[in-house]
């Protein structure tokens, strides 16, 4: 078992700790150093959003007493954070924006328990199976997990397909806080959002679980000024 408990979070001791966490259920990884200011504010952050979100389970690791691991996923700076759902790496926040942290901890929460991949093993004679949750619930939930929502092919930090791109930097130069949702990580949900919603392809935007459109319709929104409109304002930066 990983050493080192504060809270909620494991603090691994080696490299095997980490990656026996990795494997066995979804997690996000804290990788800090005690020489760096920011990783002081963002410890904190981490351990309150730990409290937080019970699916995840949320490590800690010391750049400096890991290095490999940091090597491994080509890291060259601290604070960052990275997001695993049955051993792969699906998400990344790179420094120290608590907002953004805090955003997709929830949205990744979220897939962890519909997932149940974070659900405690029980004795076999004790378990009792959950019913599986339907697709359009799961759809619905989906799309309302935040104010914003687009459902793109890989992450923000690095998409899958030339459209994906367009429309995250498309929301960031708008100042856009979103929650994205990877449609490769989940054949279910790619097929099924697009009946759900009448929307025969990807990206899609979200606002409020409703459907704005695809990468076209955002774009002719945003040259028509109607973009930000069509938005909560709390999901619009000043």
């Amino acid at each position: 078992m990983a050493t080192g408990e504060v809270a909620a979070v494991l603090q691994p001791a080696t490299v095997a700790e980490a990656d026996a966490v990795i494997a066995g259920r979804s997690c996000v990884i804290n990788f800090c150093a005690e020489w760096c200011e920011p990783c002081g504010h963002m410890n904190m952050v981490f351990e309150e959003l730990a409290k937080e979100h019970a699916a995840l389970q949320f490590m800690q690791a010391d750049a400096d007493t890991l290095p490999d691991l940091c090597e491994r996923f080509e890291l060259e700076s601290v604070p960052a954070f990275l997001f695993f759902h049955g051993g792969a790496l699906v998400d990344t926040v790179l420094g120290a924006d608590a907002p953004m942290l805090s955003n997709k901890a929830k949205q990744h929460n979220l897939t962890a328990s519909i997932k149940s991949d974070a659900s405690p093993t029980a004795p076999a004679a004790t378990t009792v199976p959950s019913a599986p949750v339907p697709l359009d619930e799961r759809l619905k939930t989906l799309t309302s997990s935040a104010p914003v929502m687009v459902f793109i092919k890989g992450s923000p930090d690095a998409p899958r397909c030339g459209f994906s791109r367009q429309i995250c930097e498309l929301l960031v130069e708008q100042k856009v806080q979103f929650g994205h949702f990877d449609i490769l990580s989940d054949e279910e949900v790619r097929q099924g959002l697009k009946t759900y919603s009448n929307w025969p392809t990807y990206p899609q935007l979200y606002a409020e679980g409703k459907l704005v459109g695809g990468l076209d319709i955002v774009k002719e929104l945003k040259e028509e000024g109607e973009l930000l409109d069509s938005l909560p304002a709390s999901a619009v930066g000043s």
